[in-house]
Formats: structure tokens, sequence, C-alpha cells
């Protein structure tokens, strides 16, 4: 009796554990994605022009607060509260984070409505909202965006995570009662979130237009404008892959159990995919420009592999990471080019990024998922035949859901478009996008540009220069260093100070 009593209390104490350890990781997984905002803040910094810099760090800032606050009241009800009741297309409880499990209810689901789960879901609700920001840069309202993160966050990505995520979602893997057997497949949110986060761009970059300084004469785009500074592009994208790690392995802590190893297959997977990406694009871009790209290409390159690799994270071996990641870099160079082609101008290429890679990673998983990695029997259509028969289904169901969420996106996108364009208030004034938004709207540019004796004086509605002549010794002789930087009537002379030429851009 005192044996078998002992045995009980092991078999609890270890059980206890595990649940710990779970939650544990579910926090530290989502303080890694959270650390993605870092990584999309300094890359979109790095794509524009000076003078839209303050703009880019206050998007992103806004996203964070008010993604938190609508996914807090709002989207988190909508994801993962109780569904049975609208048949698994938007859930009705736990709104403001209250409302009671049952005993009766399953690990899975308590999981995801605790406040560890809550706080993981959100840091991919984040993602999905900041990806918008960067591909309308230079030219939208801060008042616009504020309007995307508020829907997005509350409506647009919740809507989609309780058809696929939430355990009764109508297409759910977990949901037993799902009426899509075997439910979607998708990890880490090939469809979720990139896909959700990449068509929103597409809808939100056609109807806000080009920057003023990308059309010619005859509407087609010229070549990209100068990106500010292609150290934060790479140190950006470098934060992001570091991130992904977590990205990508967080979803493991659901569906691990006592399967430790899958942690590390999928980081070695993911890191297969993006190396591979990386490198094709590389090839490619050789072949076809006769050129090396630029850092912030191939950055580009690099996570359109990392995108690539996540809705199959779970299920796949590391070796299909060559396949999946090879492609992705072919994906992303030719949305890229389809998109400068159709005039569409995309700040830092999240369509291509985003949606070509999210698509190609919904329709990759079911062609390589892999029982060997996670465990789960799940079919594929490289595995017809040998343990399952529905591997053709799985591509089906991948398909019905991709389709489905470009559908809702795009619609709920287009509306939102419509009426802020409506209200006018979709796109910035001319005079803020000639001159930099910075220097018209936020009290001056981002960078106290000193060195070459100019310092920057209040002038109102915005910020002027003036001059400050400074001597300095050169080899025994000494050189004029203040260069005359103002005109009259107060408008900033771009011909004053290099520094405020290369800041705007500012092209007649």
């Amino acid at each position: 009796m005192t044996n078998a009593t002992t045995v009980n209390d092991g078999h609890d104490g270890y059980e206890k554990q595990k649940e710990y350890l779970q939650y544990y990781q579910l926090v530290y997984s989502a303080s890694m994605v959270i650390l993605m905002q870092l990584g999309f803040t300094f890359l979109e910094v790095g794509s524009v022009r000076v003078g839209f810099t303050k703009s880019i760090l206050m998007k992103n800032m806004v996203d964070m607060i008010l993604s938190a606050l609508m996914y807090y009241i709002l989207g988190f009800g909508l994801a993962f509260g109780d569904g049975r009741q609208t048949g698994g297309f938007i859930g009705l409880s736990h709104f403001l984070m209250i409302g009671d499990d049952p005993e009766s209810e399953s690990h899975d689901l308590q999981i995801h409505r605790s406040t560890a789960g809550w706080v993981y879901h959100w840091s991919y609700c984040a993602t999905a909202a900041t990806i918008v920001a960067g591909a309308i840069a230079e030219r939208t309202e801060l008042l616009a965006y504020c309007v995307y993160s508020l829907v997005g966050s509350s409506i647009m990505y919740p809507v989609i995570t309780h058809w696929m995520w939430s355990p009764t979602g109508w297409a759910s893997k977990t949901n037993n009662l799902t009426v899509l057997a075997p439910g979607v497949l998708d990890d880490a949110g090939g469809i979720a979130v990139h896909t959700c986060a990449g068509m929103c761009s597409l809808v939100s970059c056609y109807f806000v237009g080009p920057r003023q300084q990308r059309l010619n004469r005859k509407g087609v785009l010229k070549k990209d404008l100068p990106k500010q500074n292609q150290a934060f592009i790479v140190f950006g994208m470098m934060v992001l892959w570091f991130s992904w790690y977590a990205f990508n392995a967080g979803p493991a802590v659901l569906k691990a159990g006592d399967r430790p190893q899958m942690m590390g297959a999928i980081a070695v997977y993911t890191t297969v995919c993006a190396a591979s990406s990386g490198t094709i694009y590389l090839i490619i871009s050789g072949l076809v420009r006769k050129k090396l790209p630029e850092p912030s290409d191939l950055s580009n390159g690099i996570l359109a592999g990392l995108v690539a690799s996540t809705s199959g994270c779970a299920h796949i071996d590391h070796y299909f990471g060559l396949i999946i990641g090879s492609v992705a870099g072919v994906v992303v160079f030719g949305v890229v080019k389809v998109m400068r082609k159709l005039a569409i101008d995309d700040v830092v290429d999240a369509v291509a990024v985003h949606l070509g890679c999210g698509t190609w990673s919904a329709l990759s998983a079911p062609v390589f998922a892999e029982v060997t990695v996670s465990g789960d029997l799940t079919c594929s259509i490289i595995r017809e035949g040998k343990h399952c028969t529905i591997g053709w289904l799985q591509l089906g169901v991948n398909v019905l859901i991709w389709f489905l969420t470009i559908v809702y996106v795009g619609l709920l996108s287009t509306v939102i478009c419509l009426i802020l364009r409506y209200f006018k208030t979709l796109r910035i004034q001319v005079e803020s996008e000639r001159k930099g938004v910075d220097l018209v709207e936020f009290n001056g540019p981002a960078y106290d540009f000193n060195m070459s004796g100019h310092v920057p004086v209040d002038s109102g509605s915005g910020t002027s220069w003036k001059k400050k002549s400074s001597r300095r010794a050169r080899g025994g002789g000494e050189m004029e260093m203040g260069r005359k930087r103002g005109e009259e009537g107060g408008e900033v002379n771009r011909a004053g100070i290099d520094e405020i030429a290369a800041v705007n851009e500012i092209v007649a």
C-alpha cells in the first residue's frame, strides 16, 4: 500500500513539474516572439528615408499598445472562447480573460485559455499586426494605421486563429468534432499569421498607392528609393531570425508532451530553411541581375525561408528544409518582380515575404509532413500509401483554409481602406510626403545633425535650420565648416546640408 502511494505521489509530482515547465516555456516563448517587434522596428526604420523615422517608430509602439488592449478586451475571447454555439466560427467567452473552465475541459483547452496562453497568443497577434506597418510606410496616416491595428487585433486575426487553433474551431486539428478531418495543418502560422498579414499588406498597398517619388510619368515604378540604413535592416533580420526559434518551437510546447527532442528538431529545420532560402536568393540575384544583391534584399531572402518553415514546423523532418527553403528563395524573388510590374509599392516587400512564402508554407506542409518529428499520425502526400491514404485530403483542407483566409482578410481590409479613404484619413498630405512627415507632423527629424555646424531651431509648425559657423584646425590650416541652411520664408533649404538632402530624398 505504501509503495503504491509512493508511486502515485511520484507520478503526480512528475505531472505537476511537467505542467509547470509547460507554462514557463509558454511565457518564455512569448517573450522571445515579442522581441520580434524590435527586429521589425529596426528593419522598417532602415528601409525608410530618414524623414519618416519617427513615423515608423510611433507606428510600431502604437501597434504594441493597441494590439495588447484589443486582444485582451475582445480578440482573445473571439480566438479561444467557447465556439460550440457558433459552429466553431468564433469564440463567445473569456473576454477580458474572465471565464471558468470546467474540470471536464481538456488540458489543451485549459492551457490555451490560461494567462500564460494569453501572453503567448498575443505575441503572435502583435506580430501579424506590425507587418503591415512596413509595407505602407512613408505615405500612410498614423490614424489609419491605428485603425488597422485595432481591427486586426480584435476581429481579423482572432477569427482566423479560432478556426485553426482553438480546440473548438471548426477546422482545428485539436477539435474532435471538426467538420474538416483531419483539420488544417498550420503549426506556427503560415496561414494564420503570414498569409493574413501579407494579404492585408497587399490590399493596403493597392489602396494607399505608391510613394510620389516611386512613379515616373508613365505610371511605372522606378528603382527602389534609397534606404536609410542597411545595417539597421540586417540587424533587424538577425533579431527576427533569433526570435523565430521561439516562434516555430512555441507550438511544440503544446504538442511535445514527453518528446523534448522535438524542440531541437524544429530549431534545425528552421535553420536549414532560412539558410537554403538565402543561398538560393543569392544565386538567383547573381544570375539574373549580374551583381550581388543589396543586404536588404538578401535579408528578405532569408526571411522568406523562415516564413516558409512555419506551417509544418512540428511535422516536417529537417532535411526537407533544403527543398522548402530553396523554393521560398525563388518565390520571394519572383513575387517582388511581379509587384513592381503591377506598380504596387511595398516598402519592405512584406507581400512577397509573408503572403508569397506564407502561401508556399501552407501548400508545402501537407506535402512534406512526416510522423517522426512530432509523433502525430499526420498524413501527407509523400506518405500516401504507407501509413495513411488521405494525404491529398490534407492538402485540400489547407488550400480551402488558405483561400477562406485570403477572402476574409481581403474583404475586411478593403472595407477598412474604403472607409479611411472616404474620410480622407488614409494617406498623408502631399507636403508631408515631400518634406518628410517627421518635419511636418512630428516636430522635426529623428536625428540631430550637428556635424556640419547646423542646429535645429523651433519654428512653429516644424523645424527649420540656421547656420552655426565653426572652424576647425586641420593640418595647420583652418577650414570653414558651416554652410548656409535656411531659405527666406522659413522653408528648409535642401541645398544647405548634405545630411538633410539625404534625409528626405526630396525629388522634385
